[in-house]
């Protein structure tokens, strides 16, 4: 305990990382970000998707995530694309080993302006690899991000639902630790919290509809957490697999929460109240 006590006062130090998840509904005037969409159907309207992929400094479709987003804009968009008319919606890289991808659109996606980027290696995930193309292609051209959404619906597959979780807790090893990536689903933001303090605005219609949330240690690790604004608080609580896991939680009615870990923890929260209603509609 000695030890927990003496990592939890040297956070006193640190300042609070803030997470405000409200922004990609409005998108502000400063919102340096960067879009990724996986290879699982997007089931957000395009009120959602559309503007955060327009305003977006970089673009990526990621193999199979490529049929989806083509597929997700229609046949009206997807015709004017290919015929140059539509370069709002073209990704500015297209990446992965190129095996879910149609081979018919990869040829036409070679003859637009995206940067298709093969890559074959088996030791990473698609998503990983992303990641790396991503941070090698902001570093030559002097491109600053503050986010990265992925879009990808957590259901479907088991091991691919973890192994993007696991992407998640690799990021520091391959983006500017500054950067803060999120997925997104139909229902649902995920992210990793580091070891730190933090700071989670919370929209008020989640306080109201008391919606879901999560934090989860994934892993064989454990983790000394504290948090404030959630209807069943950790106060130095031990978190583990095989132990205590904070799930099923939700708001005391503060627009903020507070966590502060000695270790990396999976924090998720529901957004349907944003999301349930938003149909998708003509994308012209």
């Amino acid at each position: 305990m000695r030890g927990a006590t003496f990592v939890m006062q040297n956070h006193n130090e640190l300042k609070f990382e803030v997470w405000n998840p409200l922004n990609i509904f409005c998108c502000p005037a400063q919102f340096n970000h960067a879009v990724i969409i996986l290879n699982n159907p997007i089931n957000l309207g395009y009120d959602i998707v559309l503007p955060l992929w327009k305003k977006a400094q970089v673009t990526v479709t990621v193999d199979g995530g490529t049929n989806h987003w083509i597929n997700y804009l229609g046949e009206q968009q997807k015709n004017s694309l290919f015929r140059g008319k539509c370069k709002d919606y073209v990704p500015t890289l297209v990446t992965g080993d190129m095996d879910s991808i149609c081979p018919e659109l990869l040829k036409q996606m070679e003859k637009t302006d995206a940067i298709v980027l093969h890559t074959p290696d088996q030791s990473d995930t698609d998503f990983t690899k992303a990641l790396m193309q991503l941070h090698l292609y902001i570093t030559k051209n002097n491109i600053h991000l503050d986010h990265i959404y992925v879009f990808v619906d957590t259901s479907g597959r088991f091991d691919h639902i973890i192994s993007n979780i696991n992407t998640l807790y690799k990021t520091d090893s391959i983006l500017n630790p500054h950067i803060q990536v999120i997925q997104i689903s139909s229902n649902s933001m995920t992210w990793v919290l580091k070891p730190g303090k933090h700071k989670i605005h919370i929209p008020d219609a989640l306080i109201a509809r008391q919606t879901w949330c999560s934090l989860i240690p994934f892993g064989t690790s454990t983790s000394d957490i504290r948090t404030t604004g959630l209807k069943w608080n950790l106060d130095n609580i031990h978190t583990s697999f095989g132990g205590l896991l904070s799930t099923s939680n939700t708001y005391n009615g503060n627009p903020e929460v507070t966590v502060i870990t000695n270790e990396k923890i999976t924090w998720s929260m529901g957004i349907e109240p944003f999301t349930k209603f938003c149909e998708n509609s003509d994308t012209s």
